[in-house]
């Protein structure tokens, strides 16, 4: 009986959790949260815009975002989208005090995972440290890809960041990148021994930032027709197309006998000069 009672009690106690998530659900105030996140964005970053559809509640517990598009005033054909955004808190990092963010996006055919988390206890600035995953994502949808690079390259990426830094200056931060990119052509903007594109397989890249520049560890492209491997340097522009080059290595012709030539890129990103040896 006394078992009975209990199940009876858990059961009452149950189904009120379920109708007060589903009263909050349907009274969740998505409209003006919307309107609230855009205001504040606008404000935060007057150099770009945003728009949203719409904001709901999700499970586990966080906020489901939908029709996200971020547009620079300066340059309006660098946009970013996404058809769905999710952001949530990471649970257990709050039973120690301190805060993560943890975000899962969708768009351009693939998906991006990332989850930051704090150091301060209790507090969202001081260190932090983060860790993106990058899945099949079709860089030929991407107007900010194209605008930045002044090139419509195609292909698949997929990749990873692991970052670390604060919260206050973000641009003096550490970390590295790992990234494939897979099945796709990168335009010349000059034909280059009869190539007006360059075909390629697989490219792969290693690269570690700190203040604001690259370090090029690796980046090999791979092809039928053309292979390449390179290092160096890219210091980081404000304007990412005006972001300094400084990138040497070699070249590899299988179509021409496996001519070798030495290969150096100097210029912008927006602008690279290429010279070979």
């Amino acid at each position: 009986m006394k078992l009975k009672l209990n199940r009876a009690i858990a059961g009452y106690i149950l189904a009120g959790i379920a109708m007060l998530l589903i009263l909050l659900y349907l009274r969740f105030p998505g409209e003006a949260l919307t309107d609230y996140v855009k205001a504040v964005a606008a404000a935060r970053y007057p150099q770009a815009s945003f728009s949203m559809d719409a904001i709901r509640p999700s499970f586990p517990p966080g906020l489901a975002l939908s029709g996200i598009t971020v547009a620079f005033r300066d340059r309006p054909d660098a946009i970013l989208h996404a058809d769905r955004l999710r952001v949530r808190p990471g649970g257990l990092s709050l039973l120690s005090g301190r805060f993560a963010i943890l975000i899962a996006a969708e768009g351009y055919g693939g998906e991006v995972g990332s989850r930051v988390d704090f150091s301060r206890l209790f507090s969202f600035q001081g260190p932090l440290s983060a860790t993106v995953a990058i899945r099949d994502i079709r860089i030929e949808k991407c107007a900010w890809f194209r605008e930045v690079l002044a090139r419509q390259i195609t292909g698949t990426l997929n990749g990873s960041v692991a970052f670390s830094g604060t919260a206050e200056a973000l641009r003096n931060g550490t970390g590295n990148v790992d990234f494939t990119l897979t099945n796709g052509a990168y335009p010349l903007l000059e034909s280059f021994l009869g190539f007006e594109k360059i075909d390629f397989t697989r490219v792969e890249g290693k690269v570690a930032f700190r203040n604001g520049a690259l370090k090029i560890n690796q980046l090999t492209l791979n092809g039928d027709k053309l292979r390449c491997s390179l290092k160096g340097n890219i210091l980081l522009a404000e304007d990412l197309r005006e972001s300094q080059i400084d990138l040497s290595g070699t070249i590899e012709i299988p179509v021409q006998g496996n001519k070798r030539m030495a290969l150096t890129i100097g210029g912008t990103l927006g602008n690279p000069k290429s010279r070979f040896m």
